[in-house]
């Protein structure tokens, strides 16, 4: 029983959800569920509910995917029927042992063990990224009175009388050998009166992180469920006189690009004592080819400085990012606030006005950034030790996919969803020093029993961090075998100028590709 079940008896929110985005499933409107109907229908959010401004619909399907993860590992183990929701979407798959065939047209019957591919068209805020393959769609009867208390009747079977699924397989095994190779009193930004309140960010520690988007006026919650606050602490400046509305680069959080403090002389942040990690955000919507007033590199330049201290001189933002409108991020390690509990983070103009978009503090290590663990996939995972994976980000290039394959060989069968695949980078921010990367692969495409067939020398590629080859002709199949876990562990990397580790991921035969991506601080 899935929602009289332990995992879900004291989620009633999540249950109201589950029921909500299941019925529309059955009824054969896919199609209406959207951000703002699972907001306003089932989460209390008002008409007026803007989703770019609040994600409460993408937070809340992140936690029912992750909670069908936890029914379907525990009490839901032996079902015949699994209910998954596939990154990107809205709408609930009902799939047998992980075989994605076509069904067979819905009846009464048919309805207590439905095993059906995804709704072909998720509604997202911005336009979804091609997968690969697409599973075939359930055939559905008209809606009408009458088919809607065969409908709920089949639910009910479904939900309540308990046919879930098999749970994704998890073999707890060693992974394989993993080569390393050598190598003034500040301003306050008025909050917006309507918006709801946000609990706030602790760490492990007990500091709580700041965010704070630089000139915006309302909250924001992003895709990994981080409270951005309006602009405040400020020191000078102003706002540009509208949003930035292109699209910007590497960012799966464009909204926290699209303001920004111009011409600012500082920030000053109250803070707890402690050790934390600073990250400025910063995009140029100005200067650059193929913008109004043209011009690029050398065209905004100025020192950055936190407590006094220039960290960074004649920072320039279309340098630093490879270009105009691609969000950039600088990382600052071992950041402390003064006696007087203030962090001061100062801008001073060399050519033309300083520029910031988003401010980041939070807790870290002494000597060390945080661990950053990106999945390719569109919200975050929780691994079986705890740690958070964020969305993917930083990225460059590439589709994303979900074959919807088991991979064995690994405790975090979680971590292979989804894939990026192609011609890509990963542009990943870190403070100066050197770093552990790991990477991890799996051939979900190729393969004998895959979608491509047996494939073996049809997926080769080499990978790169900063210019230095790392893999050279890697070939995931003929490593690992299909839907088989390898990770690949590099040690001793170290950030470029521009405070990246840059992976690129090329092309030898067909497409490159990656599941997730680790890089841990080596310092002591």
């Amino acid at each position: 029983m899935v929602l009289a079940s332990p995992t879900f008896v004291r989620a009633q929110r999540l249950v109201k959800l589950l029921v909500y985005i299941s019925e529309k499933h059955f009824e054969g409107l896919d199609k209406d569920v959207c951000e703002y109907t699972i907001a306003t229908e089932v989460l209390g959010r008002p008409a007026e509910f803007d989703p770019a401004q609040d994600a409460i619909a993408r937070v809340e399907i992140h936690r029912l995917r992750k909670k069908l993860r936890e029914y379907y590992s525990a009490e839901g183990a032996q079902r015949t029927i699994k209910i998954i929701i596939p990154p990107g979407m809205y709408t609930p798959v009902f799939q047998r042992d992980g075989n994605s065939a076509s069904p067979p047209p819905v009846t009464a019957t048919a309805l207590a063990e439905p095993a059906v591919g995804p709704s072909p068209s998720p509604l997202l805020k911005e336009p979804p990224e091609e997968t690969r393959p697409a599973m075939p769609r359930m055939a559905l009867p008209p809606a009408n009175p009458g088919n809607r208390i065969w409908l709920l009747a089949g639910l009910g079977v479904i939900l309540i009388a308990g046919a879930g699924a098999v749970a994704t397989l998890r073999t707890s095994v060693r992974p394989p050998s993993e080569p390393v190779p050598s190598a003034p009193s500040p301003g306050v930004a008025p909050a917006t009166p309507s918006l709801v309140a946000l609990p706030p960010v602790t760490s492990a520690s007990g500091h709580n992180a700041m965010r704070i988007i630089a000139g915006g006026d309302r909250q924001y919650i992003d895709h990994d469920g981080h409270a951005w606050l309006p602009d405040r602490y400020f020191v000078g400046g102003g706002q540009p006189g509208a949003p930035l509305r292109q699209f910007i680069a590497r960012t799966s959080d464009p909204f926290l690009y699209r303001n920004g403090r111009v011409g600012l002389t500082s920030y000053e942040i109250p803070l707890k004592p402690g050790n934390y990690e600073l990250k400025l955000h910063f995009v140029e919507p100005i200067y650059g080819p193929g913008l109004e007033t043209a011009g690029g590199e050398n065209s905004r330049v100025f020192d950055i400085a936190v407590n006094g201290v220039v960290l960074i001189n004649a920072f320039d933002i279309v340098s630093d990012a490879g270009g105009p409108l691609v969000a950039d991020v600088r990382v600052f390690k071992d950041v402390q606030p003064s006696a007087d509990g203030i962090l001061r983070i100062g801008f001073h103009a060399l050519r033309e006005q300083a520029l910031v978009s988003a401010i980041e503090v939070e807790p870290a290590p002494l000597h060390r950034i945080n661990p950053i663990r990106i999945v390719t996939q569109s919200t975050s995972v929780t691994d079986s030790k705890g740690q958070l994976w964020e969305a993917d980000n930083y990225y460059s290039g590439g589709q994303t996919s979900n074959h919807s394959r088991t991979v064995s060989g690994t405790a975090d069968g979680d971590l292979f969803n989804n894939e990026r695949y192609g011609h890509f980078s990963y542009a990943i921010p870190v403070a100066p020093g050197s770093y552990t990367v790991t990477l991890y692969f799996a051939e979900t495409f190729w393969g004998k029993g895959n979608e491509g067939g047996d494939g073996h020398g049809q997926r080769v590629f080499d990978v790169y961090c900063n210019g230095l080859a790392l893999l050279r002709n890697l070939e995931v199949l003929k490593e690992a075998g299909p839907d088989h876990a390898l990770i690949k562990r590099f040690r001793g990397l170290r950030a470029n100028a521009q405070g990246k580790l840059n992976l690129e991921f090329v092309p030898v035969v067909n497409y490159a590709s990656v599941y997730a991506i680790e890089v841990l601080d080596e310092g002591r």
